[in-house]
């Protein structure tokens, strides 16, 4: 019953001109749901390091700084 109650609001919007049809802002959160899937990677990856430094943190630290670099316009 919710369902169809929010299907005909949808639907009600649309006609009024409230809700746009088009998908914008969907490449958006396809990025947003990209980047927290890598952050759940680093941190997974960085729980079964135990917590010791094998090189891992240094080489991840300088490629983020170098690309911030880049993007920025200066550096390598």
């Amino acid at each position: 019953m919710l369902n169809a109650v929010a299907a005909a609001h949808v639907r009600a919007l649309r006609l009024a001109g409230r809700m746009p049809g088009d998908e914008r802002g969907q490449g958006t959160v396809e990025y947003v749901g990209l980047a927290m899937a890598v952050g759940v990677l680093l941190l997974a990856v960085s729980s079964f390091v135990g917590g010791t430094d094998h090189g891992i943190g240094s080489v991840i630290t300088s490629a983020i700084k170098s690309a911030v670099q880049r993007a920025a316009g200066g550096g390598k």
